[in-house]
C-alpha cells in the first residue's frame, strides 16, 4: 500500500506541478518527463530534501501564466528517477494522499502550496451498497469488452480484494482518460459518491466507444 502517514509528508509547503489533462490518484503511479528549467529545479530540490510534490490539474488555458489549477489535488512521492545528461529527468510519481491546496509565496522558480489533508472516508462515509459496486464492475466489463473489439490486447479486471472506494480510483485511473471525469472522482467526499462518479465516468466512456452496429455499417 502506497499511503504514507500524513505527518511524514511536509504538507505545510510542497512544490506544485500543474499539468494539463492529468489527474493523479492515491495509490496510483504516474511517469513524467521533466524538461522545463523550473521543474528541473523542483525535482532536484525534492530529491535533495523531501521527495514529495503535488500534481494538480490545470484549469482553463494551459498557456496562461500563471496557470490556474484545481483546489483538490494529490500529493505524490518520487519513487524512482533517472537524471539525464542534459539536466532533464524521467521520474515515477506514486500518489499518496488527497489534499486541498492553497498557493503560498515561493523563492524558487516553481510554485509552492500549503496542503490540507483530505482524509479517506471513514465510518458511515465508507458504506457502499453492494449493488453500487456491482454496477461499477459490470459497466467496467462492458467497456473492456467494447474496447477489445478495437484493441484485442486491452485487458483490465477489477481487483476483488479492494474496497469499493479504492477500487473506484484504480478503475478510473486505468480506464478513464477524460480529465474532467477524473477530477470529479478525485473530489468525491464519500465512498459511495466516488463509486457513483466512477460509474458515470464509465458510462460516459461507453457512450463514446463505437458500437458493434456502427462498426459493421462503416465497413
Amino acid at each position: 500500500m502506497l499511503l504514507d502517514p500524513p505527518p511524514r509528508i511536509p504538507l505545510e509547503a510542497l512544490p506544485v506541478f500543474p499539468l494539463p489533462s492529468t489527474v493523479l490518484f492515491p495509490e496510483q503511479q504516474l511517469p513524467l518527463h521533466i524538461f522545463e528549467p523550473r521543474y528541473r529545479q523542483m525535482v532536484r530540490d525534492a530529491l535533495e530534501t523531501s521527495p514529495y510534490l503535488v500534481v494538480a490539474l490545470i484549469e482553463g488555458d494551459p498557456a496562461a501564466e500563471p496557470t490556474r489549477f484545481s483546489r483538490v489535488a494529490t500529493s505524490g512521492k518520487i519513487a524512482a528517477h533517472q537524471r539525464l545528461s542534459d539536466g532533464r529527468f524521467n521520474i515515477l510519481v506514486e500518489g499518496t494522499v488527497r489534499v486541498a491546496i492553497e498557493q503560498i509565496d515561493s523563492t524558487r522558480l516553481y510554485r509552492q502550496v500549503r496542503c490540507t489533508l483530505l482524509e479517506e472516508p471513514t465510518g458511515d462515509a465508507t458504506a457502499v451498497p453492494e449493488s453500487e459496486r456491482t454496477a461499477m464492475v459490470s459497466l467496467l466489463g462492458i467497456v473492456m469488452q467494447q474496447t477489445r473489439r478495437q484493441t484485442p490486447s486491452a485487458e483490465f479486471k477489477a481487483a476483488a480484494d479492494l474496497d469499493p472506494a479504492r477500487l473506484a480510483f484504480r478503475i478510473v485511473d486505468r480506464v478513464v482518460s477524460d480529465p474532467a471525469w477524473r477530477q470529479r472522482v478525485l473530489e468525491a467526499e464519500t465512498a459511495v459518491e466516488r463509486v457513483r462518479r466512477a460509474t458515470s465516468a464509465l458510462a460516459s466512456l461507453l457512450g463514446e466507444l463505437p458500437s458493434p452496429a456502427t462498426r459493421s455499417s462503416s465497413n
